[in-house]
């Protein structure tokens, strides 16, 4: 059945509210089948809902449900008052955090939320709440002055727009958020100095403009984010200086200059590890594919800005092996003539040399088969269908011959023999035709199970020795 797109249109747009109905209604089965009627009572009243214990408890029937207690309107009224309570609560937690004044509550009140479920009020949670989002409004104000390195004093700033804006100003939810931001603003800048190389001595500079600004100085948020940061300052220094042909020595010197704090055995465990990587991920491009290169490599160097560990030979070696392994692989050199490109044979094992270049060999010529295979099965397919279509045109003529020839008043004259004759011709044509074809077809099919033949022969040879 079709229906004009004008009148699906209300029934896809009312669809997600039909679904969250069901929902509910599904939702409120679990609960009566939980039995509870506490938790029952709680979320009716954290919905808006009014208490409508005697609709609940009919509803929960229908669904034979095991929910009772000892006083179950009891427990439902309580789970009620504190679900209302939690419902004004978060409004007015709402309402307090985004700065809006306590009146704001008037406007709930005749909200169309609040209309249409008819939720009874809750003015002294509202309050509550508003009093709470107020206090974490002022935290978050006075956490980010603390953080941009203000002073407190700016509290009496934002005490003069708190009554513009009419609301309560929360002195000490403003100072705890400014102590927090305070020690965030000290540890970002022992974080930052310490990421830059700057000596922690520069605390002193710095606490001596926050003084004269009137900012409180916390040392020791700066002095432990900066020992922190400081070892990643040495680990990413040796990092950066394996491959860069920087060396500890020059970075010590360096160090002691500017009076830096000097953490040797980080920088050179972070370098070795470096080199490390760097030697395995060497002897892995070159075994791909390259010959064996370490010799050269290590030659070369100081030239490319790196070092030399005493690891470096058997890291090379380790990574080279496993790489040409991979390369050096009878399948790997199928595939390579597959695609027609050069292998780099002679990098491999003497011993298998010859192998791989059959392997070569024979994914070329597997190719070539593949590409026969394909045309004997396209030709094949042709064939087919064109068989299927004259079969059907020869029952189609063996039915009207059959029906010309039962007619009850069929002339017995010169055309009807004319035409007899003429059908008689096409059948025999579309026999000699449906013969040559079906011949033809199954010549493609032997063809293509020779080509197949062939390419599954060639994958299978290059294993052998």
């Amino acid at each position: 059945m079709h229906f004009p797109i004008r009148l699906l249109t209300p029934f896809i747009l009312g669809l997600p509210l039909l679904l969250s109905g069901c929902q509910s209604t599904m939702q409120r089965i679990a609960d009566c089948k939980a039995g509870d009627w506490r938790v029952i009572g709680e979320k009716d009243g954290a919905a808006g809902e009014k208490a409508e214990y005697a609709e609940r408890k009919q509803f929960c029937e229908s669904y034979d449900s095991k929910a009772a207690g000892a006083d179950p309107a009891a427990a439902y009224t309580a789970g009620w008052a504190q679900g209302n309570w939690d419902f004004w609560f978060a409004r007015g937690a709402t309402d307090g955090r985004a700065a809006k004044t306590i009146s704001s509550y008037d406007q709930h009140l005749v909200s169309e939320e609040v209309r249409k479920k008819e939720t009874p009020p809750g003015k002294p949670a509202y309050e509550v709440g508003w009093m709470q989002g107020n206090t974490d409004y002022w935290n978050g104000i006075g956490k980010r002055k603390g953080a941009e390195g203000l002073p407190l004093s700016v509290k009496e700033e934002s005490r003069g727009q708190a009554e513009a804006m009419h609301i309560r100003f929360d002195e000490a939810g403003f100072t705890t958020g400014w102590q927090a931001g305070n020690h965030t603003f000290w540890s970002d800048a022992g974080f930052s100095d310490a990421r830059s190389g700057v000596p922690d001595r520069e605390l002193a500079v710095r606490a001596a403009k926050a003084k004269a600004a009137g900012v409180l100085v916390r040392e020791d948020a700066y002095r432990s984010a900066w020992n922190a940061e400081i070892v990643n300052y040495w680990k990413n220094l040796g990092t950066q200086d394996a491959t860069s042909g920087k060396d500890f020595a020059m970075r010590r010197t360096e160090a002691n200059q500017r009076g830096l704090k000097v953490l040797e055995s980080e920088y050179r465990q972070a370098w070795e590890k470096r080199l490390a990587e760097y030697w395995t991920q060497a002897g892995h491009d070159d075994g791909y594919g390259k010959p064996f290169m370490l010799d050269q490599r290590m030659a070369n160097a100081p030239r490319d800005g790196v070092f030399v560990i005493a690891r470096t030979r058997e890291l090379y070696i380790q990574a080279w092996q496993a790489r040409n392994a991979q390369y050096c692989n009878p399948d790997n050199a199928f595939d390579f003539g597959r695609r027609g490109e050069p292998m780099a044979i002679d990098v491999c094992a003497a011993p298998i040399q010859n192998q791989l270049k059959r392997a070569l060999v024979s994914g070329r010529d597997y190719e070539v088969a593949a590409a026969r295979y394909n045309e004997a099965v396209s030709r094949a397919d042709d064939l087919a269908h064109r068989l299927h279509d004259g079969r059907k045109r020869l029952d189609r003529l063996g039915r009207e011959i059959r029906s010309e020839q039962e007619r009850k008043d069929r002339p017995n004259n010169e055309e009807t023999a004319k035409q007899d004759r003429r059908r008689e011709r096409e059948r025999r044509d579309l026999l000699d035709y449906l013969s040559d074809t079906d011949q033809h077809l199954h010549e493609a099919n032997r063809r293509a199970d020779r080509h197949r033949r062939e390419m599954e022969g060639l994958r299978r040879d290059i294993y052998l020795n």
